[in-house]
């Protein structure tokens, strides 16, 4: 037993429960994924630290160790690209190209110097590798998946040319090195551009990935030992450290979300309808262009509730909010203010353009929208809202009165339903 890595495996032991603790505080997916892969490299540290010093416990500790490290990245990378390809054909190819890489790594784990038996694993993982992108990109997107025929041709054949040249320690950890480093460019990929934790995961499996390439090399150079020891160890922890730190982000990007969205629909709150207000009224002012605001207000929706329920009430509200986004302009503004009321800002029209148009043109298109039908439960609802409309600056120059002249006309035109509509 090596006592000195047993600071080592205490640090990452604690920062593996700290991921696990978040995870089911915060749940996210793919997070199960890391923490296994994490969890296979901490067993491999431990039968590191643990190494026999040689006979048939020797031979299983290596095959046991290179297979844990492969397992680790296959779950890495599963987890990294689980939103780039369809999840089912994705897992089923990641699934039939790990046999041979595993069957490599044994084989080498198990000293069996013997070029044949390392060209006949090259030759079935690149069959294995190009037979089954073939059957299964047909279900991907089209144009996507087919980088993955350049990368099994440069993964084999190098393995192949190793095997020849009889190194076959840098044919077993060259499959390792692809593996990593392409986990390192598919987290890449996937994770959020401004994200820290993201530079540490990447830079963790470009790193991991280089250990396994210049493996070979240091391990003829003794006097790299201490410092390959401390590369070795660093990445571990910088992969585990980046995960924590992504956790963390995308748990602040959700509370930052739900400050400045409504949960039921998902538009934006009143309060980042104040926010995007008060742009769109300093846009018209620099750009001399008009903004107007749209007050909504759904008719009988009371009675909807009463006569189907809440859950078909707050169903009806997803549909609305979902029909009142694609009837605006991409630069617009829809927000739900709570209730039935919904509010939309239209920016930056035209200043020549007469104000009738523009009320006519906002009515009608917003109209449309909420009269189109919903099928809820079986049952087919129609509904009718009430619509006032305020411009800036032809109505007002302040922000709060517009709101205010909106929401009196959408009362005014409210008033003139007939009761027990």
């Amino acid at each position: 037993m090596n006592y000195l890595l047993v600071p080592d495996l205490a640090a990452m032991a604690m920062l593996l429960s700290i991921l696990y603790f978040l995870r089911r505080r915060h749940p996210r997916e793919g997070v199960d994924l890391w923490l296994i892969g994490l969890l296979f490299i901490f067993l491999e540290a431990i039968i590191h630290a643990a190494y026999p010093t040689g006979g048939t416990l020797r031979l299983v500790a290596h095959v046991v160790a290179l297979n844990f490290f492969f397992v680790a990245g296959a779950m890495f990378l599963w987890a990294s690209g689980r939103d780039l390809f369809p999840r089912g054909p994705s897992l089923l190819y990641l699934l039939i190209n790990s046999l041979p890489p595993s069957a490599l790594l044994t084989v080498y784990g198990l000293y069996l110097p013997n070029p044949r038996v390392y060209h006949a694993i090259a030759a079935c993982g690149l069959f294995l590798g190009i037979a089954s992108l073939f059957a299964i990109a047909r279900t991907w997107r089209p144009g996507k998946g087919w980088w993955l025929l350049p990368v099994q041709i440069c993964t084999w054949v190098p393995i192949w040319i190793f095997a020849s040249e009889t190194a076959f320690r840098d044919a077993a950890y060259f499959v390792l090195f692809v593996l990593y480093f392409a986990t390192a460019i598919v987290f890449q990929l996937n994770l959020p551009r401004k994200s820290l934790g993201k530079v540490a995961i990447v830079i963790g499996f470009v790193v991991w990935s280089l250990v396994f390439l210049f493996h070979s090399w240091v391990t003829n150079r003794p006097g790299y030992d201490m410092i390959a020891d401390e590369i070795w160890n660093l990445q571990k922890f910088l992969v585990t450290i980046g995960m924590l730190l992504v956790l963390l982000e995308q748990q602040v990007s959700t509370n930052e979300w739900h400050a400045f969205h409504d949960h039921l629909t998902g538009l934006p709150n009143q309060r980042l309808f104040e926010d995007r207000l008060a742009v769109a009224i300093q846009q018209s002012q620099f750009n001399n262009t008009r903004t107007a605001l749209l007050m909504v207000d759904l008719d009988g929706f009371k009675l909807i509730n009463d006569t189907h329920g809440h859950d078909v009430g707050d169903d009806l509200l997803r549909h609305i909010a979902q029909n009142l986004r694609s009837a605006i302009r991409s630069p617009d503004t829809v927000a739900r203010l709570g209730g039935d009321e919904f509010i939309i800002i239209s920016t930056d029209l035209p200043g020549d353009q007469p104000i009738d148009a523009i009320f006519d043109t906002s009515i009608t298109r917003i109209s449309r929208a909420l009269r189109k039908p919903v099928n809820l439960n079986g049952s087919v609802l129609n509904i009718t809202g009430s619509i006032g409309v305020a411009i800036y600056p032809d109505d007002t120059t302040d922000g709060v009165l517009l709101r205010r002249m909106a929401d009196q006309r959408m009362y005014e035109q409210k008033r003139q339903i007939p009761i027990g509509f």
